[in-house]
């Protein structure tokens, strides 16, 4: 059985983790691009700039390696030591710290998980997508507007968040499932087509 208070366990956990998803976070952020750009104006879909666009999907990715899916493994890392001392201190039987441990690795906590990294990864591709124009400023925090809505997403409705502000998109917690809609400035989409036409 691997030692689970050994940095190296829990570093292994995040290379695995990493490995399995990379993949699939990748193709998730270009999903996110792919919807960003439909979902600008038709006349201002040519304007994304692909090259740099991609170089920052890369970029992106890194970060998201070095910061969520270590953070994921943080959590887990400090619930299951915490399960363990309460379990020892309580001197119960290895079968209810197997109950406790259950959900930290269970389907449930898995789906939450995919749910929330989904959300961010498509956030994040419309985000990258609608930064690359130069003339999407900020963007808009939509909700599923239905009864599941929560409190904090319910505040959040409508509001406006700068495209630069990486850390303001959804999610706002596990299983958000809120969305942004870009805001096109005119003039700065006016003033780059009148550049590119020699006006």
């Amino acid at each position: 059985m691997p030692d689970i208070n050994t940095q190296s366990f829990w570093d292994s956990l995040d290379k695995d983790m990493w490995d399995e998803t990379s993949e699939t976070a990748i193709a998730i952020i270009l999903a996110g691009i792919e919807g960003g750009t439909i979902s600008l104006p038709e006349s201002a879909q040519a304007f994304i700039s692909y090259d740099e666009l991609y170089a920052k999907v890369l970029e992106f990715a890194r970060k998201y390696r070095f910061t969520w899916i270590s953070g994921i493994t943080d959590i887990t890392r400090k619930q299951v030591q915490s399960a363990i001392t309460n379990w020892i201190r309580s001197g119960s039987p290895l079968s209810v710290l197997e109950s406790i441990l259950t959900p930290l690795f269970g389907e449930a906590r898995a789906r939450r998980i995919a749910v929330t990294e989904v959300t961010r990864l498509f956030a994040e591709g419309n985000r990258l997508a609608w930064e690359s124009t130069g003339f999407v400023n900020k963007m808009r925090w939509n909700t599923a507007e239905d009864e599941k809505v929560c409190p904090v997403c319910g505040e959040l409705d409508g509001t406006f968040i700068g495209i630069g502000d990486i850390d303001g998109i959804p999610p706002a917690h596990p299983n958000c499932r809120c969305y942004l809609t870009p805001v096109v400035d005119e003039d700065a989409f006016s003033k780059k087509l009148d550049d590119i036409l020699g006006l």
